[in-house]
């Protein structure tokens, strides 16, 4: 997976290449150009859009390591004692995630 630097520099590469086509067509009018210009503008926009979207993906991967690792936990869990503390833990993580009131379980 690609970070969302690396995806920044690419827009950026394509944002140029789509400024310096465009520029092309407007001054010779050659619909080659024109092509260049609306290929690269489509992949500047695709990496832009990639790059807005790696921190959520990576918060959405996070979560889903935190999901497993609880799932697991509640299944083995032998005791109500074991199983409360899953529950706590899961709740703690969904008040740091904002996803949860501050109330007792």
């Amino acid at each position: 997976m690609m970070s969302k630097a690396e995806l920044e520099v690419l827009a950026k590469k394509y944002a140029v290449k789509a400024d310096k086509a465009y520029q092309n067509y407007q001054e010779t009018g050659i619909s080659r150009y024109s092509r260049e210009y609306h290929n690269a503008e489509e992949l500047f926009y695709a990496f832009q859009a990639a790059a807005n979207a790696a921190e959520e993906h990576a918060a959405l991967l996070g979560m889903q390591m935190v999901m497993h690792n609880l799932a697991g936990r509640a299944q083995k869990a032998d005791t109500e004692e074991a199983a409360r503390a899953v529950l706590e833990e899961l709740v703690s993580h969904a008040r740091m995630m904002g996803l949860a009131q501050e109330e007792k379980i």
